[in-house]
This record gives C-alpha cells, structure tokens and sequence, in this order.
C-alpha cells in the first residue's frame, strides 16, 4: 500500500509510519522539517507547510497514494487546503480527530453519535478539531472520497510526556511525585481520564487503512475509563514511590500555580471533566481490539520518562 502521512514524525504518528514501513507499505511522511526524527529505511520525506496555500501540492508533486492520513488537522481551513490539494491522488482519506469534540459529555460511556459542541476557546480548544471533521466532511463528499475519521482519547504510552493531573504534559508534575510531594488532583479525585495506548491507537489507523470500504467514524482508545485518584495510585507505583495525594477544587489549583507556567485555565477544566467514551464501534466493524489495558499504559509511559531522562531520582535542578 501506497500511504501518505502528514505529520508522521511524532508521538501517534510516528508509531504509525514505524507500523507501515515494517510491514513494507511504501511510506511518504510530509512535514516542515522541524521534528528531528530519523525515518525507518524505506520511507520517503517531503517538505511542506499545509498552512501556506499550494505547498502540499508542489512537494507532493504528481505522486499517488492508496490512502493519505492526516495527522495534524486543528482547524477547519487546514483540513480544507490538504484534501484539494490530494484528493485526486488519494483512493481513502484518514483524518487524525479527537473525543474532546464531544465535550462536555451528556451521557457515559459516550458513542460517535453523541452531540458535537465543544465550547469556543473556554477549554481544550476542540471547537477547531470539530471544525476540521465537518470540513472534511464537506471535502470528501464533494470529491465522492471515502473518508474515516478516527478519534482517540487521551494518548498516552511510550514516546511523550503522558497526560498529567492538571490536563497538560508537563514533566514537573511527574518529577515532584517522583521526589515525595503529593499529587494535588481537582475536586474528588472520582472524575474519569480514558487513555489510549499509542501502540493501540496506531493499531487502529492500519485497520482503517486496510479497510477502505468500512469508512466511517470512529472512537479508538482502550478498554474503559478510570479515576484521577487510581491515575495517581498507577503513577506512584509505577514510580515506586509512596502514594501521597491532595484533593483540591480545580479553581483553586488554578489560582495557587498558574503562575508556574504547570497549569493552564483551559487544560484543567478539561481534565476535570468525565473522558469516558465507548469503542463498540470500532471493535465491530473495524476489528480493533486493545492489546493494553491503562495499567500497562501508565507503567510503559513511567517507564519511558526514566529511560529517557525526562524524570530522575534525586534530581536537584
């Protein structure tokens, strides 16, 4: 297979292109060159900014594809500009969505048919990502393209800083339990986080790949959700340290460290909503099945921060 990837270099991905180059699928990657990542033997890079008009199109050239995936699409006229400039080269287009699309939640576990109305730059900043599936949407019908749009939840597992307790990435968080301070988690604690294991998560991607005719969409992510208290607990003893946690509103953990640059406004009023999402439908149709559970998530993404020295014990910086 023939496969174009637009931002195949990190995280979700680059799982992906590794997963296509080793089964020997002839694998282009585009992006801007900033990501410095060396590509598996066999795959070809082009450069290119989807967001300047017409370069897509130059770098890609008279190439054609089995199937394009679209990594990167965080707004509507992004997603626009990359299917006209591919449609006629491409027999399937792969958009990269997001559950966050349907938050708030009304009902749990969610499906793909639950309402669609992220509110406008309050949080989370999906009302770019729901702009970016209804443009894709409108494109492929238009070009009689079959479209999938897959949406993972959040992505965690070997290759980036996994999703903190205050709704970012940042490393800080993990070193100061990794050092003994407690785990300050908003409100209860008994709000629901759903991850998906990249490695999974890029399971998923092949089978729609694989299966054009089954285009669609689809929520991807593992098995169920679990608490922020249990995160934490999966966190310390991943770190084998002594589980210490503080509840606190989520107000007031905006006000006491927002000034650390570890917290933002948008992020934790994310977290601190229920993720709770069903993958019934991908598992029917698409034969998804999660090989990792969150527990064996957490542990694998503990154990990359430590192999990467991302987190230490006995830092003193």
């Amino acid at each position: 297979m023939r496969v174009l990837i637009i931002g195949g270099t990190r995280f979700l991905g680059r799982e992906i292109t590794i997963r296509l180059a080793e089964r020997g699928d002839e694998v282009t990657v585009v992006n801007r060159g900033r990501t410095q990542w060396e590509l598996p033997d066999g795959v070809e890079r082009v450069i290119a900014d989807i967001d300047e008009q017409g370069s897509l199109c130059a770098a890609v050239g008279d190439r054609a594809f089995d199937a394009a995936v679209h990594m990167i699409a965080m707004s509507g006229p992004r997603a626009a500009e990359v299917i006209d400039a591919i449609h006629d080269r491409i027999g399937h287009y792969v958009q990269c969505g997001s559950t966050g699309v349907f938050m708030p939640l009304r009902y749990v576990p969610a499906d793909e048919d639950h309402p669609v109305d992220p509110p406008p730059n309050e949080w989370g900043g999906f009302n770019g990502k729901a702009a970016s599936d209804q443009a894709a949407r409108e494109r492929c019908g238009e070009h009689s393209l079959p479209l999938t749009i897959l949406r993972p939840t959040a992505i965690i597992g070997p290759g980036d800083v996994p999703l903190d307790y205050w709704g970012g990435r940042d490393p800080r968080l993990f070193q100061r339990m990794l050092d003994g301070e407690p785990a300050i988690i908003p409100e209860c604690g008994e709000g629901l986080i759903q991850f998906g294991d990249v490695r999974d998560l890029a399971d998923a991607f092949v089978l729609a790949l694989d299966q054009p005719e089954k285009a669609g969409e689809y929520n991807i992510s593992s098995r169920y959700a679990i608490t922020h208290n249990y995160y934490a607990e999966l966190l310390a003893d991943a770190m084998g340290v002594e589980l210490c946690v503080e509840q606190m509103p989520a107000e007031e953990i905006i006000s006491r460290y927002e000034d650390t640059g570890m917290v933002s406004r948008r992020g934790m009023r994310f977290f601190a909503r229920h993720m709770c999402f069903t993958i019934d439908r991908a598992r029917r149709e698409l034969g998804y099945d999660p090989r990792h559970t969150a527990e064996d998530a957490i542990a694998a993404s503990v154990r990359w921060l430590f192999d990467q020295g991302v987190i230490e014990r006995g830092r003193t910086d």
